[in-house]
């Protein structure tokens, strides 16, 4: 899902308030970018070896503009909520009783 301007506001606005001048565990700056789209960590079946790409968990992505270290972060728990699912028109048959001649 792409993240609207007011997706990017909620997330940077959070993220000063719980994590404000938090530093790359990996290189020790402070310089992030957040990526412009969420992501879905999709769910996987250890037993089957399936992957369950309609199951998974949301999530954000930051950045380290120096170093590349990712961090992810729950859109859910920043207040984002997920839009609902879009709803495709069921496969319609044709008509019954037409054959089709005239």
């Amino acid at each position: 899902m792409n993240l609207s301007e007011e997706d990017k506001k909620t997330i940077v606005d959070w993220l000063k308030e719980k994590c404000n001048n938090f530093r790359c565990v990996c290189c020790g700056l402070g310089h992030w970018d957040l990526a412009p789209d969420s992501v879905l960590l999709i769910g996987y079946d250890l037993r089957s070896t399936r992957f369950h790409y309609h199951a998974g968990i949301p999530l954000v992505g930051l950045t380290c503009k120096d170093c590349g270290h990712l961090l992810l972060f729950s859109p859910i728990v920043m207040g984002i909520k997920p839009d609902p699912p879009e709803t495709h028109p069921s496969n319609s048959s044709p008509e019954e009783g037409s054959s089709g001649e005239e």
